[in-house]
């Protein structure tokens, strides 16, 4: 081919070792502008089967579909937190802190679940593992629904929550690897949206299902959603992973940039038309054993990264605060002076909606929007670090939705049952914010080891707010709700305060980490 041919064939982002690119070189801070023009990274192949050059349409429909997948995840592992005296009804016989197991271990096991499957993603691709995940919650929650006894009911759930783990890093995932740097906030906000608000539904039919029903059906229900997921997603959630390593020649020159908003030309002549053959094929990738080593070395070695330990430390602390009132909101306000109906958790559960509304608009794009303007007040160039800018709000406002929550609880005579309500939706937007900056971050900062600092996220959060909402019960019972919630608040706060040097020495750990860790990608 000519010069002439040669520059229709569009930058693309090299992902072995050798290919050095813009975001590896620089070690995440990148020049997202040029000429006034936002620069699409990573650079599109021109190839149909990219999933980069997905229709719009597709990408939204795989957002919407990992986000339900994800929406059943997260009530089928936390949603009994709502209905818990109808749930310790159930087991009269049993110890209650023994039920509350239910509850407590699925966020450790979600982190086990993915501990397993994110290897093999990048082993075999993303989508066996999540069709299989999506098989898998299937069969547990017909487990769970015919089990017979609590040993077998939690037995069922740990491995149903295994399942359910890929909503915390796959998922994430492959909504990030098929859009660009400059959309990622955003899109990834639609997809924590979709998730969000199909849960509030989920809750408040838990609400109206569990107290007459009993779990049975609720279990059957979540059951028959999650097949008709499955249907859809086999048909509509191709694979994402895609091999982007190119010979030098194939580099297009720095002139002919992708840009945002102009027409890019595909070759279908060269790469071949995707088809539905191609989509409705299960296994892409010949398995490469090796990387499953490799990821397991690249995780152990995230943890050593200052600005992934402190995000997966942060992540934990807002997990934790989630689940504790998760956990406990359903027992205060179902006692005196609120005398809560069963039916009416659920409707504050569907406030979540609101959060969305602010999750949006205001952290998804306006994140976005707000890392574009910072890197043209720096001339052009984006720094990850410009994310972080936005969990100060987010942080402060689960710190004292913290404070609230547990004031409240201490004292339900003195407080209005919003204390309850409205704080446990400030910390739950936390916990949001917390999730979206912190899997963008990781993502813009390690682009090429972004699987395996996912899973130092995911995995070490899920220890962590295992550890902290395990202590759940024994804690009020020593120092009260007031107690549990002024530690829980003091964590985040102090996270946060650790947040100041992390921001300003990021590009430096993020240039030690690459020279020190992966020499390779230097």
């Amino acid at each position: 081919m000519g010069g002439d041919s040669k520059s229709q064939v569009e930058m693309v982002e090299a992902l072995s070792d050798k290919s050095r690119n813009v975001a590896t070189t620089n070690y995440g801070t990148i020049d997202l502008f040029q000429d006034g023009s936002i620069v699409l990274i990573p650079s599109p192949s021109s190839d149909p089967k990219d999933p980069l050059n997905l229709p719009t349409w597709h990408k939204y429909m795989i957002i919407f579909l990992v986000g339900i997948y994800s929406a059943i995840a997260v009530l089928g592992t936390s949603g009994l937190g709502a209905v818990m005296p109808s749930v310790l009804k159930t087991y009269p016989n049993d110890d209650p802190a023994r039920v509350t197991d239910l509850v407590t271990y699925p966020t450790l096991f979600m982190g086990i679940g993915n501990l397993i499957s994110m290897p093999l993603t990048l082993t075999i691709g993303r989508r066996p593992i999540f069709l299989f995940s999506l098989l898998l919650l299937i069969i547990t929650g017909f487990w769970c629904a015919f089990s017979t006894n609590l040993s077998s009911h939690i037995a069922g759930r740990n491995i149903f929550s295994m399942a359910a783990g890929q909503s915390e890093a796959l998922a994430p995932f492959i909504v990030e690897e098929i859009h660009f740097l400059h959309e990622r906030s955003s899109k990834l906000s639609w997809f924590i949206g979709i998730q969000t608000v199909g849960t509030a539904v989920l809750f408040v039919m838990t609400a109206y299902v569990v107290p007459p029903f009993g779990l049975k059906w609720w279990y059957l229900i979540i059951t028959f959603l999650i097949i008709v997921t499955l249907i859809l997603s086999f048909f509509f959630v191709v694979e994402t992973m895609y091999e982007r390593n190119l010979d030098e020649g194939d580099v297009a020159s720095a002139d002919s940039k992708p840009m945002a908003g102009k027409r890019r030309s595909l070759r279908p002549d060269i790469y071949g038309q995707r088809s539905l053959r191609h989509d409705l094929k299960v296994f892409h990738h010949k398995p490469v054993w090796s990387r499953v080593t490799a990821f397991y070395l690249d995780t152990a070695k995230g943890f050593f990264i200052p600005t992934i330990f402190w995000i997966f430390l942060f992540n934990g602390a807002f997990l934790g605060v989630y689940i504790y009132q998760a956990s406990t909101f359903a027992v205060i306000l179902t006692q005196p002076p609120y005398s809560f109906a069963f039916d009416l958790l659920g409707w504050v559960q569907i406030f979540q909606i609101a959060v969305v509304m602010v999750l949006i608009p205001l952290l998804g794009y306006g994140t976005d929007r707000f890392s574009s303007w910072m890197s043209k007040r720096r001339g052009g160039v984006f720094k990850p670090e410009f994310r972080l800018l936005s969990l100060i709000i987010p942080t402060v406002a689960t710190v004292l939705g913290c404070v609230i929550y547990g004031q409240t609880g201490a004292h339900p005579t003195q407080y209005h049952w919003m204390g309850i309500a409205a704080p446990f939706h400030m910390c739950y937007l936390g916990f949001l914010t917390a999730n979206l900056i912190g899997i963008t971050y990781a993502v813009d900062a390690f682009p090429q080891k972004a699987g395996a600092l996912l899973m130092v996220i995911c995995v070490g959060r899920g220890f962590v707010s295992f550890g902290l909402s395990y202590s759940t019960v024994p804690v009020i019972k020593a120092t009260g709700y007031d107690g549990a919630m002024n530690i829980l608040a003091g964590i985040v706060g102090g996270l946060m305060v650790c947040g100041i040097p992390i921001y300003f020495l990021g590009p430096r750990i993020r240039r030690w980490s690459v020279k020190t860790l992966w020499p390779g990608l230097a």
